[in-house]
């Protein structure tokens, strides 16, 4: 007899159709959120039935006739042995050798192990030298590093931007090392201090290449073990171009590497021939902003072809190449942008995917599953929320997901995957909100965009009383800063008694290379100017005390408080400036010329997004605000003299502002930044301080 698991697509269809949505119906507990939460899935080995958990009590659900029957206590049902779903292979490398240690922000490891174990690859005193592990020979393969011109190291921009932690790597044979060679001469230092809390500084100077100034200039070479050899890899590089991400492919067949132009425009991934050092092209992108430095490259099980992320739709979509250079064809289209991958079965041909495809909120997460030849795309997730926590069956025939809103709790639902709700597994009550968040809406200043961010309110909020707000806010290109999320408790803030909100600007992620590049060239423009309208929409509401509006952000964070109350001081009463930066011709090369291309290229962007300028201090100086600038005395990112710039153009422009410096402190402030900040806030925002002004 055949299994009701074997029938063809069609008659499972007929089956399903003759069963409604509502055969399973939801657990009964009003006032508990957590009654549409599921656990404990666990899929039949006959593939008809799944078994779950709901608020303590264990259920069987039959997958084609959608009967659901009672096990018992969850505590008293014996569970079946798990089973779990194949998935697809990972991106390739870790065949370059042993790297040993830990390198700090910024900086690359010293030291790497060739895969064989015989040798060890050192950094030492700007050169590369090989150690056999059992005779203790070395070999010097560089001699004539020095601070300019160095081998085996990266600059600190390239670590730091670039994510670039590796500067050395052993062919998987173990027979060739690969090496960095810098150039970091007509590069300016910045001169820092350490040391400001003992009896004696210590000077500290770092290569730090700014917008628009000399670049340093990157080559790779190759030691060839048995000849002794150094080949040149004829890659580019140079203080215009970047070369990064070397890896092999899973096999070790293949060494890559990426490379881009200054602006970042413009991406080639390269195989490298290390006998004669020359590179091919294996696939390459364009943009008319900035493109994606390190697209991910999921590789299938021949090792020769794989699953590459694209931009060059508009949105970010997967495509299937091979080695040679060869696109097979397109998996995803579609005007949205995909978010991960779930899985890949090469046997029957499939590729899950995430993606924020839903016409209703273009945060709500859904589930795509495609053909691998790019056939038979179909959203399975049909449900016009916010979906997450995915258990697929091991036959991919159904999709346990989990759905909800920002307030309303999660319910669980059972799909069928070719795009069809099966039944809700357990329903949660709208009346069991937490009510403490709420999304909202309104168009861009230039009516092409709906702007979304969402209202945080404390958990005894009352409507008939005012308080005051905190747009608090990172808002840099490709961030993130809401999620559709359920929200079932308040933020810090709330707890605080202030009302706090979020909003995902102009510039930030998940929404599609147009919206990603809307904030291109005009960083600290378009992007501050969405909170600003969020605030100047929401202070419409009785309950918004819009008098009492506070803003603060940690570095872009930060720069983007400082240009909230500088730009729209009709808006911010009080902000909170923590390690910002506030003129981009101080930040690195990589960063600020991806979003801001050169200060020659780009000199009204980069006045424009200056928060030093004198009118920008008048207008502050004449609406009364309150500004508090905190700062690291040793941050090696975004350098101290950011924050001297702007207390130099406020003291010049006769505005007020507090300030606290860090002495030991980096790009992180530590202890003590948060109470400073919230005595700040509280003595500036409650309404017994309201129109006080202190002076430190």
């Amino acid at each position: 007899m055949r299994s009701l698991s074997n029938f063809p697509g069609l008659v499972l269809a007929m089956i399903l159709a003759l069963f409604s949505v509502d055969v399973v119906t939801a657990s009964s507990d009003d006032a508990d959120p957590r009654a549409g939460l599921v656990t404990a899935i666990e899929w039949s080995e006959d593939g008809l039935f799944l078994s779950y958990t709901n608020l303590g009590t264990r259920h069987r659900f039959h997958l084609l006739t959608g009967v659901r029957e009672v096990l018992g206590r969850a505590e008293d049902v014996e569970e079946p042995p798990r089973r779990r779903s194949r998935r697809g292979r990972g991106g390739g490398g870790g065949q370059t050798g042993t790297y040993v240690g830990r390198p700090t922000r910024g900086r690359q490891y010293t030291q790497v192990d060739s895969p064989n174990g015989r040798w060890e690859a050192h950094y030492e005193n700007w050169n590369v030298v090989l150690k056999e592990k059992e005779s203790g020979e070395s070999i010097a393969v560089t001699i004539s590093g020095n601070e300019d011109i160095h081998y085996g190291t990266a600059s600190w921009v390239y670590g730091e931007e670039l994510g670039q932690n590796r500067a050395m790597w052993w062919t998987p044979d173990s027979q060739k090392l690969l090496y960095y060679r810098f150039d970091d001469s007509g590069v300016e230092p910045f001169h820092l201090v350490t040391g400001w809390s003992e009896f004696n500084t210590v000077h500290y100077p770092e290569k730090y290449p700014k917008a628009g100034a000399k670049n340093p200039g990157a080559e790779l070479l190759v030691y060839d073990l048995a000849s002794q050899e150094v080949t040149h890899i004829d890659v580019g590089g140079g203080s215009e171009e970047y070369i990064y991400n070397i890896r092999t492919s899973p096999d070790g067949a293949v060494m890559l590497v990426n490379w881009t132009d200054r602006l970042q425009q413009h991406l080639k991934v390269m195989a490298i021939d290390l006998d004669t050092g020359a590179c091919r092209v294996v696939v390459e992108e364009q943009q008319e902003t900035w493109q994606s430095n390190s697209p991910s490259m999921r590789y299938l099980a021949d090792n020769q072809r794989f699953i590459w992320t694209s931009e060059r739709s508009g949105f970010s979509h997967y495509e299937l190449r091979n080695l040679d250079g060869e696109l097979l064809n397109s998996i995803s289209s579609g005007d949205f942008q995909t978010a991960g991958i779930d899985f890949v079965d090469e046997e029957q041909g499939q590729i899950g995917f995430r993606a924020y495809s839903s016409p209703k909120n273009p945060y709500y997460m859904q589930y795509h599953i495609a053909d691998l030849d790019g056939e038979n795309l179909r959203r399975v997730t049909t449900l016009d929320f916010h979906h997450s926590t995915f258990h697929l069956s091991p036959d991919k025939k159904w999709l346990v997901a989990q759905y909800e809103e920002v307030n309303t709790p999660p319910s669980t639902a059972i799909y069928s995957t070719d795009g069809r709700l099966v039944a809700k597994l357990a329903e949660s009550d709208p009346a069991a909100a937490a009510n403490i968040a709420e999304m909202f809406s309104f168009r861009s200043s230039d009516d092409q965009y709906d702007i979304y961010g969402i209202l945080y309110k404390p958990k005894d909020f009352d409507p008939t009383q005012q308080y005051a707000i905190i747009n608090s806010l990172y808002g840099g290109p490709g961030s993130n800063e809401i999620s559709a999320r359920y929200a079932p408790n308040p933020r810090s803030e709330n707890n605080r008694g202030y009302l706090v909100v979020k909003v995902n600007n102009r510039g930030t992620g998940n929404r599609g290379k147009a919206f990603l590049g809307a904030a291109y060239l005009r960083l600290g423009d378009i992007d501050i100017q969405d909170h600003a309208d969020a605030i100047r929409m929401l202070r419409e509401r009785p309950y918004v005390d819009g008098s009492r509006v506070g803003i603060v952000g940690f570095s872009y964070g930060g720069y983007m408080s400082a240009m909230g109350i500088l730009k729209h001081p009709d808006v911010y009463t009080a902000a909170v400036i923590g390690s910002g930066v506030t003129d981009w011709r101080h930040y690195d090369t990589i960063y600020t010329e991806r979003y801001m291309s050169t200060p020659q290229l780009n000199p009204d962007g980069y006045d424009i997004g200056r928060a030093t300028r004198k009118d920008y201090v008048e207008n502050y100086k004449e609406a009364g605000g309150h500004l508090l600038i905190m700062h690291g005395m040793v941050d090696d990112n975004v350098h101290p003299n950011n924050a001297f710039q702007l207390i130099d153009a406020l003291d010049k422009g006769g505005a007020p502002y507090e300030s606290r410096f860090f002495p030991n402190n980096g790009h992180g402030l530590g202890r003590g930044a948060g109470s400073t900040q919230w005595e700040f806030f509280d003595r500036v925002l409650r309404p017994d301080f309201r129109g006080r002004r202190t002076s430190l």
